[in-house]
């Protein structure tokens, strides 16, 4: 959707007029730590002397009001770092191009990202099914639309397709004219887009392999590795994609090129199936016009529901290629996803990496101060444990015992307790909630967000408040309406489901704070307390 005239120059005139100050480009250049070799003042430096270089960095102010990105900023080196230690070092596609850019580059890029990104917003420019690089989204909050719509399909008594696309080197084939047309499209015009289009034209990279470096070759397409407003220019790149799989009655999920397709295959098959073929025939012309290659090869599908035979051959175009066929576990944001969306592959992976570190983290720990154990085990662990347990909410008691072990030879490892002690005070000690608290405490966190309209669209449309037909004792307690539902293995396991119904179990004081970051220590300490 275009923003209305108004909003278009009031995006435009944000990177033209709007200069930054001292006190925001300090900010900047202390959240960032690292540069370019080619860098005659190295990123330490920058960082150690902030208050004193900052003021003097005018070049920042006169790029912005001169629409015109330094071109001396506009040179990457790259390294090549091999993806695996066991890879063959003769096969170039086993490197993966690390960029390194100029320091002050970084900090122009940050400053414009930011005020870019709030134009974008302010105008809904960008697509609500887009998660990437967007504040309060996340590949978890993907993750929890995917299933949430998944599961209230299968509740109905539905098989689904997940259709999982691949997009080959997605952000190094963009096509800046496309993208400066998109740009204008969202909005951005005027000094603005001159901006832009200063940034992109004329950049060079060379390789680094010390002691060698390549010729300078340049950069006709993408949009710069390692910058942070890359993401964002690649999301507007992107934008026109949901508008087909809309128009063709497919629902789509995004997390920046990553992109998830949900259909219902038995509900009406043959209007689905024709619903597919001409979106998916669309989706590769756009992809193609656009300069993306869409790779077919890679593409995996996941069926969910009663009749997994649903899925054939016919289903995919011909002129696609051969017909993806169905897995039984797929791997979506780095979350492996089950035909019965039990976890269990899930659980299992996340297991076995945990324990293996573990392992390997025991043979230096009697070495190391429990501070730093702490940091490392976090680092390296916890969060491996954390992430997307959201979508851990109503799985079976054996698989968070599987997590809850983990949790606790952490605990034994950090805090050197032997094997078969009681760890319930040494959690506590640690601060840590239990696994199935952890769940919760996730779970809570995500709904206090829907419910009060602090996360993303998508998400909060999931959960809200109830509302009684009449005056009740339930008026104004901040209750959630939980939705109807027809099997406890389908939609009582959804996020809308499960958030509403453990969101009413909370205490009435703890309903009514609006502030999330009161809402979230509150909560905490609540659970600690039960």
């Amino acid at each position: 959707m275009n923003p209305p005239p108004e909003a278009a120059n009031n995006i435009s005139t944000i990177l033209a007029w709007n200069p930054t100050t001292t006190e925001e480009t300090t900010r900047v250049m202390n959240s960032i730590h690292s540069g370019s070799p080619s860098d005659p003042c190295p990123h330490h430096i920058y960082n150690k002397a902030d208050n004193i270089i900052a003021p003097h960095l005018r070049v920042i102010n006169a790029s912005l009001t001169t629409a015109t990105f330094p071109e001396s900023w506009k040179h990457a080196e790259l390294n090549a770092l091999l993806k695996k230690p066991t890879a063959d070092p003769t096969e170039l596609k086993n490197f993966r191009p690390i960029s390194l850019l100029p320091f002050p580059a970084k900090v122009i890029k940050k400053i414009v990202n930011a005020q870019l990104t709030a134009a974008l917003e302010s105008s809904d420019s960008l697509d609500s099914t887009q998660f990437g690089f967007r504040a309060n989204h996340s590949t978890e909050t993907a993750l929890i639309a995917a299933t949430d719509d998944i599961r209230a399909l299968t509740d109905k008594g539905e098989t689904v397709a997940l259709i999982l696309l691949d997009l080959s080197a997605a952000f190094d084939t963009v096509c800046h004219r496309t993208l400066i047309d998109r740009l204008g499209s969202a909005g951005i015009r005027g000094k603005a887009l001159e901006w832009v289009i200063s940034f992109l034209s004329g950049r060079t990279q060379r390789v680094r392999l010390p002691p060698f470096r390549s010729a300078a070759t340049e950069i006709i397409c993408g949009v710069p590795q390692g910058s942070s407003l890359s993401p964002t220019l690649f999301n507007v790149y992107m934008t026109p994609l949901a508008n087909i799989a809309r128009k063709h009655g497919l629902d789509i999920i995004s997390y920046a090129d990553d992109t998830q397709l949900i259909l219902s295959l038995t509900n009406n098959p043959t209007s689905a199936r024709t619903r597919l073929h001409d979106g998916m025939k669309e989706v590769a012309t756009w992809m193609t016009d656009s300069r993306l290659k869409l790779n077919t090869d890679k593409t995996e599908v996941l069926i969910l529901g009663p009749t997994p035979s649903a899925w054939d051959d016919s289903w995919w175009p011909p002129a696609l290629g051969s017909t993806p066929q169905p897995t039984n576990h797929a791997r979506n944001l780095g979350f492996i996803l089950d035909s019965s969306l039990s976890m269990t592959r899930q659980v299992n992976s996340v297991t076995s990496a945990c324990f293996n570190t573990l392992r390997m983290l025991r043979k230096i720990f009697r070495w190391i101060p429990i501070d730093t154990r702490k940091t490392v085990t976090h680092a390296l662990v916890t969060s491996r444990l954390d992430y997307g347990n959201t979508l851990y909410a109503g799985i079976t008691t054996k698989l968070q015992r599987k997590l809850q072990r983990i949790q606790n030879a952490a605990a034994r490892l950090i805090l050197d307790i032997p094997r078969h002690h009681h760890i319930s005070g040494h959690l506590r000690k640690l601060h840590w909630l239990p696994v199935n608290k952890r769940i919760t405490f996730r779970l809570l966190t995500h709904a206090h967000k829907a419910i009060y309209n602090l996360g993303p669209k998508l998400i909060n449309s999931r959960v809200s408040f109830y509302t009684p037909p009449r005056t009740l004792r339930s008026t104004g307690q901040a209750l959630a309406a939980i939705p109807r539902i027809r099997k406890t293995t389908a939609g009582g396991k959804s996020f809308s489901f499960l958030a509403a119904k453990t969101w009413n179990s909370l205490p009435s004081h703890l309903r009514a704070i609006p502030e999330h970051l009161p809402f979230r220590r509150q909560l905490k300490t609540w659970l600690f307390e039960h």
